[in-house]
Parts: structure tokens; C-alpha cells; sequence
């Protein structure tokens, strides 16, 4: 009988079965080898990646370490702070990833400041006990606010255009100083309800739309040197002097400020009838009412005083104007520590031209220049060669230092700090976004800095904390915390023109004051 056709399949393929299982074996073993192999394969990438992370852990740890506070061993309070601290820096550096025009330093200060006060962050940098303000201009260290309010509504106060600035003047009369046409400010203000506006104008530089004001560093500065003309003569009348020193050590205090060196000029104070004192009344009208300050604020450790002459002076009024501070030190050796050159780089001289001079001058001086605050390479930026050669104990602003690698090995080998002022350098046009300020890849490498607040009215801010935000939040890595602030606090004291002693001693004073901080810190969290 003949097998139906499937019969027959059937037939075959059992017929062919243990073949098929042959092949079908040999199969499963080429997959069981194959499986084998991936797997062996897929451990060692898995072993590779792990050594790659590991690697890249161990980068970014050696970074840490390397930058500045990075090797800072936390106790188990300063471990709970910076939870907290880190908490809102992630916070606020999100808001910025997330989109840029969040980030509030990347912004004008003038535009910034205002934001910045409701940040979380600020608010904690305000607590922090800072140490010291080692770089501010006396003349520019008071709130303007300070000024409109307790100053030019006084009796007496006079004011006149002379040569294009407009200048402010305590008078008797309005005749008794014959180089202007003074009139009374009452006045002005009777003629003009919108003289007040003017006015805070001519003693700040902001305004709405800075970028556009201010297009060039030339013009800003243009602008900032006026600044000092208008209130130089209302600050020098004896009793607004006094009452300047009290307010300019009442701001720093109360931002945490312990300590301060002020850069200033002689000024000649004077009273209303006329009288017109020595630069020697100067420094005892001084001394006394930091010592009356510190009388009513017995942990404020006092001010030095850092003499500045404007660097495009002639060879024979530096020498002169040196003898007399020379003099003058002999006289007042504890708050006279030094000299140095104020006035925009780019116009001024160099230190090359006037090194003979300085270096006579070293034997009795110290010299705490500024140098480097330009953008040029291999021309205004050569002042660094000659502060470092002159020995200068701190860097004011250093903002090309980062172009010369053989002079950042030998400032730090000789252990010059590099005074950072990173609001000045926004304001005054050498760098629109403080990310990209070059002080931080010094800093990445340990480069020892302080912050510094420079001349604060300008800009109406006070204290210290505005540039400590700046720095916090646009120059320094992402993780860095509470370790990297505790090391600006401190080298703010190390590098400061106190003596060993002093030093110590406002080391305990500032130990004690983060101590209560962190307490407070704490105590605060655990009640939210």
C-alpha cells in the first residue's frame, strides 16, 4: 500500500533525527562557548569601566584636595553645615545649568545685587565669621546711602562744578573758598526736586543700563576717578571725617569683619573756620576713633593703614611724598604698614620706571601693590614682574598673573597672596562673567587668595559678603563647601600685616566666632 505523503515526511525526519540532534548539539555547545566568551568579554568591560570610574574618581578627588581648602579636615559640626550650605549652592547652580539667566553672578552686579539679597546663600555667607578686608579704598569703604543721608543734608555743605566734576565742600560761607562758585545744597535742592538722583549719581556708578554707560574700561573708569574728586573735600572737614572712620568700621563689623587694612591718601582735615590741619593730625584723628570703635566693639582687632599715591606722579613728587611716609611711619609704626600706587594701570607709569626709587624705599616699607589689573599681556600686566621683584606682600587684583607661570611659582614660593576683588574686575569692564575669571584656574591649583571688596560704596554694597558670593558661586567647583570659605577666612588672617602675635590671637578670637556660628547654623536647621 502506498504511505500517504506526510507518512512519509514524518518518516524521513524521524529517519534523520539523530542527525539533526547531532547538529542541533553541536550547535547549543558553539552557543554555550559563544555565551561563555560573552560573558568573560562583558566582565572584563565591566572590570575596565570599573577602572575607569575609579580613575576618574580619583582625578577629580586629587583636584579637590589640590584647590584651595581642599585638604581641610572637617569636624563632625562643620560636616552638618555643609549639608545645609550645599543644599542651597546645588540649588541655586541648578536654577543657573538649567538656564544661564538664573545665574545671578553671571549677571551686573548692578542688575545682580537686588536678587542677591534674597538668596539663601547670601544669607549664610553674611553669618560666616570672615576675618579680615585686607584691600578697601578709604574713600570709597562708606555706603552712599550713608553719605546722602547724614552728610549732604547738614548745614554748611556746599557744592560746585569746578573743571567739568562736581565737587562737595563744608563752608562757613560760600566765599570763603574762592576756586568755585559754591551754593548751598538746600538750594540746589529748592531749584531742583530731582537734585538727589543727580547727586547719588555723581557719588555711584550705577545705573540702569551699565553695559551701555559704561562701554569700555576707559569710560568706566572715567566715570569711577570723578568719584573721588566730589566727596574728598567733604570727607576731609574734620567732624565727617570722624564720623566716616565710625560708619566705614560699623559696616565691615557688621558683616562678620574683624580686622581691616584701608588704603588711603594724606588728607588735610579742616574745620569750619578754616583751620587746616597736618598729615600727623590726620593719623591721630584716625587712630582715635578706631580705637573709640574698638572701645564699644572689644572683638573688632583694629586697622592698618596702607599709604597710596597716584601712579602717574613725576619721579621727584614719589620720592618726596616716600620721605614723608617714611617720616611719618617713624611716628605711627603700628597703623602705618606700607605703599602702594592707586589710579587706573593703563594710564599710569609702570613700577620699572620708578624701581630705583622703591627699591631705596624697601629698606623702611613694605609694599602691598596692585599690579596686573588689565587685560593686556606682555604690557600693563609686566607690573607683576616688577611687584614680585620688589617684593610686594600681597598681590592687589593679580588679574594677569595667570599669563606668567614663572612668576606664580615664585609669589607663591615667597608666599604673596593675591587680594581678589572680583566685583571690581565685573565693574570696572576687565571681565563681563566672574566664571571665566582667571584667578580661578590659579586658584584649582592652590594659589593662595582673599577676598576683597575693593571700593564697595562705588557700586553700593557694603561689607565683604557681596564678593564673597561671587566667589563662592562662579569660582569654585561645584563641590566645593564650607571647607573652601573656612580658608578664605583664614588666610584673610595669615596673610594680613599683623604681627605673629596678633595673628594667634585673632586666630582664637575667629575660632570662637565659627564655633557660634556653626552652633547657630545647626540649632536654626533643626528647627525648620
Amino acid at each position: 500500500m502506498e504511505r500517504p505523503m506526510w507518512v512519509l515526511q514524518i518518516s524521513v525526519a524521524v529517519g534523520l533525527l539523530p542527525a539533526i540532534m547531532v547538529l542541533f548539539s553541536s550547535y547549543l555547545s558553539v552557543v554555550a562557548v559563544a555565551a561563555v566568551i560573552l560573558c568573560r568579554m562583558a566582565e572584563s568591560v565591566v572590570c575596565e569601566s570599573d577602572k575607569y570610574m575609579e580613575e576618574r574618581h580619583q582625578i577629580l578627588k586629587m583636584e579637590k584636595y589640590m584647590f584651595i581648602g581642599g585638604n581641610t579636615v572637617m569636624s563632625e559640626k562643620e560636616m552638618q553645615v555643609n549639608k545645609i550650605i550645599m543644599k542651597d549652592k546645588l540649588a541655586e547652580l541648578t536654577l543657573g545649568y538649567e538656564n544661564i539667566t538664573n545665574f545671578l553672578p553671571s549677571q551686573h552686579f548692578f542688575k545682580a545685587k537686588p536678587k542677591i539679597n534674597s538668596s539663601k546663600v547670601f544669607s549664610t555667607l553674611k553669618k560666616i565669621p570672615k576675618g579680615a578686608s585686607l584691600h578697601t579704598h578709604l574713600l570709597a569703604g562708606v555706603s552712599v546711602d550713608f553719605i546722602m543721608d547724614n552728610f549732604t543734608y547738614r548745614e554748611n555743605v556746599y557744592g560746585c562744578d569746578l573743571n567739568g566734576t562736581f565737587k562737595l565742600i563744608v563752608l562757613r560761607t560760600a566765599d570763603q573758598d574762592k576756586r568755585c562758585q559754591w551754593k548751598a545744597l538746600a538750594e540746589y535742592r529748592r531749584n531742583d526736586p530731582n537734585f538727589d538722583n543727580w547727586l547719588r549719581k555723581q557719588l555711584s556708578l550705577v545705573v540702569e543700563n551699565p553695559h551701555e554707560t559704561y562701554p569700555t574700561a576707559d569710560i568706566a573708569w572715567s566715570h569711577f576717578k570723578k568719584i573721588f574728586t566730589t566727596e574728598f573735600d567733604l570727607i576731609s572737614y574734620s567732624p565727617f571725617f570722624r564720623e566716616y572712620i565710625q560708619q566705614l568700621l560699623k559696616e565691615l563689623y557688621l558683616d562678620n569683619v574683624m580686622y581691616t587694612e584701608i588704603r588711603g591718601t594724606f588728607m588735610s582735615l579742616y574745620d569750619l573756620n578754616g583751620t587746616k590741619y597736618d598729615n600727623e593730625y590726620f593719623f591721630n584723628a584716625f587712630i582715635e576713633t578706631v580705637e573709640e570703635f574698638k572701645r564699644g566693639h572689644p572683638d573688632f582687632l583694629g586697622v592698618r593703614y596702607i599709604h597710596s599715591i597716584y601712579r602717574g606722579v613725576t619721579s621727584e613728587v614719589l620720592k618726596s611724598g616716600l620721605e614723608e611716609l617714611i617720616e611719618l611711619k617713624r611716628k605711627f609704626p603700628d597703623f602705618i604698614v606700607g605703599f602702594d600706587f592707586v589710579g587706573y594701570e593703563e594710564e599710569g607709569k609702570s613700577l620699572l620706571d620708578f624701581h630705583e626709587i622703591l627699591m631705596e624705599a624697601s629698606k623702611d616699607l613694605k609694599f602691598y601693590f596692585h599690579a596686573g589689573e588689565t587685560n593686556w599681556f606682555g604690557h600693563t600686566d609686566l607690573n607683576l614682574v616688577d611687584a614680585v621683584l620688589l617684593n610686594t606682600s600681597r598681590i592687589g587684583h593679580g588679574f594677569g598673573l595667570d599669563k606668567h607661570p614663572v612668576l606664580i611659582k615664585i609669589a607663591k614660593e615667597k608666599e604673596m597672596c593675591v587680594e581678589l576683588c572680583p566685583i571690581s574686575n565685573q565693574v570696572l569692564m576687565l571681565i563681563q562673567d566672574p566664571r571665566n575669571h582667571p584667578m580661578v584656574s590659579l586658584m584649582a591649583k592652590g594659589f593662595p587668595v582673599v577676598i576683597c571688596n575693593d571700593d564697595p560704596s562705588v557700586w553700593e554694597a557694603t561689607g565683604l559678603s557681596y564678593d564673597w558670593y561671587y566667589v563662592f558661586m562662579a569660582m569654585t567647583s561645584r563641590t566645593a563647601g564650607i571647607e573652601t570659605l573656612k580658608q578664605f577666612a583664614l588666610n584673610s588672617i595669615k596673610y594680613s600685616s599683623m604681627e605673629n602675635n596678633e595673628k594667634l590671637n585673632a586666630l582664637k578670637l575667629w575660632e570662637k566666632a565659627w564655633e557660634k556660628f556653626l552652633d547657630e547654623m545647626i540649632d536654626a536647621s533643626s528647627h525648620i
